[in-house]
């Protein structure tokens, strides 16, 4: 039978990247590490790792499994978390990845009004792309993921939090500030400030531009809308991006308008297919929820 301190052994160093990294990680000796892993080794019946220049060097097989092992670790916590809930009454621990939009203004926000609450509770919060919280969520190295679009990826469930749409943000004292509506063709002569071209968002605005036959012209991409936002702050045309940052009121000298035609954001919870949330996840969930309803977007 498989024992799991050597499988720990084995995730330790596919994490670090190496025997003493991984020993650190654990607080052990690195030949118990070693010892460890050629024991999994035997267990599993799988070479995991070649020794290069005398440095270990995962195989095919354990980058295969990885994925797994990260599975089974993730079911481990989620069982210490139920445990524990069990055992205070309403203490435990809620690990989530969201993207960088969310991370400020949404999930910052739901967590500091939880606590409020239930301080006992800690959270584990990772700030990531798109794909790396879906991956996240999928091989359980998180409980939940928020994201400010629904995926369309097998393997996992989600369910939407709100409505919102891409803004025009830009300077109070921007002739545009007080419109009540912005088209494309008002924006002829600006320079705008969204997101990479490999993004729903930027294929939105340009396809926005090309169907009112204005040329969009994007003079900066960038891939955080806080940044986005601290560049529009000083002076750098105007953006069109999530409205969830300047929602916050980090941003006093930031406004954003409507554009029109609308682009939608839809702020999503994602959680692994069939997985059993605990008592304060689902709490924490309906938090996200209220707090969403509530953001001025």
């Amino acid at each position: 039978m498989l024992n799991i301190r050597h499988l720990a052994a084995v995730r330790a160093v596919l994490r670090t990247g190496s025997i003493s990294s991984g020993a650190r990680m654990l607080f052990l000796t690195q030949p118990a590490v070693t010892k460890s892993i050629q024991l999994a080794e035997e267990e599993l019946g799988v070479q995991l790792f070649t020794r290069v220049k005398g440095r270990l060097t995962p195989t095919e097989e354990s980058r295969f499994l990885y994925g797994e092992i990260e599975r089974i670790f993730g079911d481990m916590d989620n069982l210490q978390n139920l445990a524990s809930e069990v055992r205070q009454g309403h203490a435990g621990r809620i690990m989530l990845a969201t993207v960088s939009n969310l991370s400020a203004s949404l999930v910052a926000r739901a967590i500091t009004n939880f606590r409020q609450r239930h301080g006992a509770v800690r959270f584990d919060l990772e700030v990531h792309s798109t794909k790396l919280v879906l991956e996240a969520v999928r091989i359980g190295q998180v409980v939940l993921g928020v994201l400010d679009l629904a995926p369309d990826v097998a393997g996992l469930d989600h369910f939407e939090l709100c409505d919102a749409e891409i803004g025009c943000v830009m300077r109070v004292d921007h002739p545009l500030a007080t419109a009540p509506l912005v088209t494309p063709a008002m924006l002829r002569d600006e320079m705008v400030v969204t997101f990479p071209d490999d993004t729903t968002v930027n294929t939105l605005v340009r396809e926005a531009f090309r169907h009112a036959q204005v040329n969009c012209n994007v003079g900066i991409t960038a891939n955080h809308s806080y940044s986005a936002c601290c560049l529009v702050s000083q002076g750098n045309g105007i953006g069109l991006i999530d409205p969830f940052h300047v929602a916050t009121g980090i941003f006093p000298d930031l406004v954003i308008r409507p554009f029109a035609p609308a682009m939608r954001l839809r702020p999503t919870v994602v959680v692994a297919e069939g997985r059993t949330l605990s008592k304060i996840a689902r709490e924490f969930v309906d938090e996200l929820k209220l707090v969403a309803m509530t953001l001025p977007l």
